[in-house]
């Protein structure tokens, strides 16, 4: 098994559910719980594949999986929120179908299931944590709010006395170039940060 995922799966990623998606911080909390309901369940799932020795079929048989999980948790969303479902559309599907997953799932584990779920859940923690700061990041200086995912409706709270409309600061915030800028600086942020840490756990040992 991999010791942490690889910078090159915490770029793609960042790409994949953090830039295309509205620099609210609401999105960013429904993108995310469904990243971890798919690495927890994707996780079990795999190593019910390699029980019944069906590893040959994995490659087909956990993408399957993951977009049926998917497409179930959108159901959910839907009767939650259809307002969230329709402004996320498609998007919606990135968490499955993204490096940060396949890294951690699609290799033909042999490890035992509390081994896989420590480390899969430890590294989606740790991406959604970082994703997280930058989904509210870009909600308060983009929108000036801070919002939540709300039955039919977002729920905002507005936490600023000015307009980020009015501002190019602001608007460039909630643009995907700005999303960009601030996941660039993230992810340098947090693969330095994560060598360091492994460096100090190597060095203790």
């Amino acid at each position: 098994m991999k010791g942490k995922i690889s910078f090159y799966s915490y770029i793609t990623a960042s790409l994949s559910l953090i830039v295309p998606l509205p620099g609210r911080l609401a999105y960013g909390i429904v993108a995310l719980i469904l990243l971890n309901f798919l690495m927890l369940f994707g996780t079990f799932f795999r190593k019910l594949i390699q029980v019944l020795d069906l590893l040959d079929l994995q490659p087909v048989l956990l993408p399957v999986f993951l977009m049926f999980l998917t497409i179930l948790f959108k159901q959910f969303l839907i009767i939650y929120s259809p307002i969230m479902a329709l402004s996320m559309g498609f998007l919606i599907y990135m968490p499955a179908v993204s490096s940060f997953l396949i890294g951690c799932l699609y290799d033909k584990s042999t490890e035992k299931i509390k081994t896989d779920l420590y480390f899969n859940m430890k590294e989606s923690l740790i991406f959604s944590f970082f994703a997280l700061l930058i989904f509210l990041f870009r909600d308060i200086f983009g929108f000036g709010t801070l919002s939540f995912p709300g039955k039919f409706k977002l729920i905002e709270v507005i936490i600023t006395n000015y307009n980020p409309e009015k501002t190019y600061i602001g608007v460039f915030w909630a643009s995907i170039p700005g999303a960009l800028v601030i996941t660039a600086l993230g992810v340098v942020f947090i693969t330095h940060f994560l060598d360091k840490s492994e460096e100090v756990k190597n060095d203790t040992l």
